[in-house]
């Protein structure tokens, strides 16, 4: 989901994979726990700790597309530039930060596209607020999440 996993404690990155900095730290009784797959008590905790951290991204996507969809939603509402200004940075975190590389190129344009349509606001037609509603279920499909409600 994540373009850059998050490594925790005292985990280093190697070819991909995560692994302990000092392996010969762990008890002789935590390699040896045959009631799961993850022999290592050390590597259990380090899926926990990614799940954790994957939820709480999930949380912050979620609580910023929100927005997102409430102003595309309203009709009347002329948002504040500073609000303009920070979605728009949001967008580009997405797009910088969080979209894996194979994606970027196909998600440049829509999200470039988004970014002029909430400058725009709310002077914008119902052709691209509908357009708008479809990038912004586009981009929940990029990350692997779905978008609850019909927006």
């Amino acid at each position: 989901m994540l373009k850059h996993p998050v490594l925790v404690g005292n985990q280093v990155r190697e070819s991909g994979t995560a692994r302990l900095e000092n392996p010969a730290r762990l008890s002789p009784l935590s390699k040896i726990d045959g009631r799961t797959a993850i022999r290592d008590i050390q590597e259990r905790n380090f899926i926990v700790d990614e799940h954790k951290i994957s939820q709480l991204f999930i949380g912050y996507f979620n609580n910023k597309m929100t927005l997102l969809i409430f102003l595309i939603q309203a009709r009347s509402v002329r948002p504040n530039p500073e609000l303009i200004e920070t979605i728009v940075r949001f967008l580009d975190d997405l797009f910088r930060h969080m979209l894996e590389v194979r994606l970027q190129k196909r998600y440049r344009l829509p999200l470039k596209w988004l970014k002029l349509f909430f400058r725009k606001l709310p002077d914008v037609s119902i052709y691209q607020r509908d357009r708008a509603r479809y990038f912004i279920r586009a981009i929940y499909d990029a990350f692997g999440l779905h978008l609850k409600s019909d927006v």
